[in-house]
């Protein structure tokens, strides 16, 4: 999808499907561009490697296509320390080591980038604009973005992608997928890609980047109800919905994994690694059976954990209803077929089979490499985190154009 912002002073480059002048963005909602000193290596290698800074973890993954045959050459997920006393500057500084490390340790020559951004700092909104062509809406983008975004509109960077044309009213106008992010945002992410010896050119969405997924993953199903995903990250959820191979509705919900840590800390006074680990052995306990069975061998703390852990899914479910509601609103043959969780707390014991359940919808817990025909050596339990990461390593420099 395209954007195109204003030009910062930082390298970056968006997605696919845009054209303009000083930008280019992604398939989906990329943000970010391109200036003179970026220019120049566009010329080269289409190559990418994609890199996911999260609050909790750093995810890497770096595709390679030889002879017509697509591998995953390199993956890491990289732990950040936890430390809730660390300063903004020091866990981006630890960041900036794990990154490099990885890269000197593996040996990964590509320096081009992939990365994205979520949360409270970048805002999507479907619109509808006058009928312009791609120049005329560049030129004229901030004043006609202005009243579809909460910030100033001198602090963030815009960026669109033209879903197509309507009339409305008698007047021509275009459906449009309007991106905005916060330029600090974007310049903490180039500025941790940057100092870990990497070049941004593509600064995506994680939601549009789940729709580069999407695309690969794909099958005869998915050409008749949306696919809403829920991605389900350390302090922020993505949640999309992609009808035809289109995201339609994009939300982030801030019912995450540290959602689930913390009820578990509070509920049985434990630590937060006391917690986290709690949360990785027990799970949920949804039938009468297990149930039963924890209480015959006193298994208070499975008990506990369950407990704890439903409530914090009853919210997350009932901001799912919300979204789904909404979706199927806009039109008559709207219909969700099925979910897909991906995120560091998507195999959390029984979440899907308990998700089906509440939802009505069949719920699978993602394995964005599934489209490989070569096997990889990613543990099935990681496999839902690198959700994310592989839609950015994906992307190719210059398949916005």
């Amino acid at each position: 999808m395209a954007t195109a912002p204003e030009k910062p002073k930082q390298p970056a480059a968006p997605a696919k499907g845009a054209a303009a002048p000083v930008a280019a963005p992604a398939k989906a909602g990329g943000v970010a561009s391109i200036t003179n000193k970026v220019k120049g290596f566009f010329l080269g290698s289409r190559e990418v490697i994609g890199v996911d800074v999260g609050s909790h973890s750093i995810k890497v993954a770096y595709f390679k296509t030889e002879g017509g045959i697509t591998s995953l050459k390199t993956w890491g997920v990289l732990p950040l320390d936890l430390n809730p006393e660390a300063s903004p500057e020091q866990k981006k500084q630890q960041a900036v080591n794990l990154l490099r490390a990885f890269l000197i340790q593996k040996g990964v020559q590509v320096k081009e980038a992939a990365t994205s951004i979520s949360g409270n700092s970048v805002i999507v909104r479907y619109v509808k604009f006058p009928k312009l062509n791609k120049d005329e809406l560049w030129a004229t983008l901030a004043t006609e973005a202005e009243p579809f975004i909460p910030f100033d509109i001198k602090d963030v960077q815009l960026g669109f992608h033209i879903l197509g044309d309507l009339m409305e009213e008698g007047q021509k106008k275009m459906e449009t997928v309007l991106v905005a992010a916060k330029k600090d945002a974007v310049q903490g992410r180039v500025e941790v890609l940057e100092a870990a010896g990497l070049k941004p050119t593509i600064i995506d969405v994680d939601s549009f980047a789940l729709e580069t997924v999407f695309e690969k993953l794909k099958g005869p199903k998915d050409e008749g109800a949306a696919t809403l995903y829920l991605n389900i990250g350390h302090t922020v959820t993505n949640l999309s919905i992609i009808e035809s191979g289109v995201t339609r509705v994009v939300r982030d919900v801030f019912i995450s994994g540290i959602s689930f840590t913390k009820a578990i800390m509070k509920a049985l006074q434990l630590d937060i690694a006391k917690a986290e680990e709690a949360k990785k052995k027990h799970g949920l306990i949804i039938d009468a059976e297990e149930k039963e069975k924890a209480l015959q061998e006193g298994n208070r703390e499975a008990l506990g954990v369950s407990q704890a852990i439903s409530g914090v899914v009853r919210d997350l479910v009932a901001e799912v209803h919300r979204s789904v509601d909404f979706y199927l609103s806009q039109g008559p043959e709207r219909s969700i077929g099925r979910i897909q969780l991906a995120g560091g707390s998507a195999r959390m014991r029984n979440l899907a089979k308990h998700l089906t359940g509440e939802l009505k919808v069949p719920v699978d817990v993602m394995n964005p490499c599934a489209f490989l025909k070569t096997p990889t050596d990613v543990p099935t339990e990681l496999q839902p985190a690198l959700g994310v990461v592989v839609g950015l390593a994906l992307r190719s420099n210059k398949d916005w154009v």
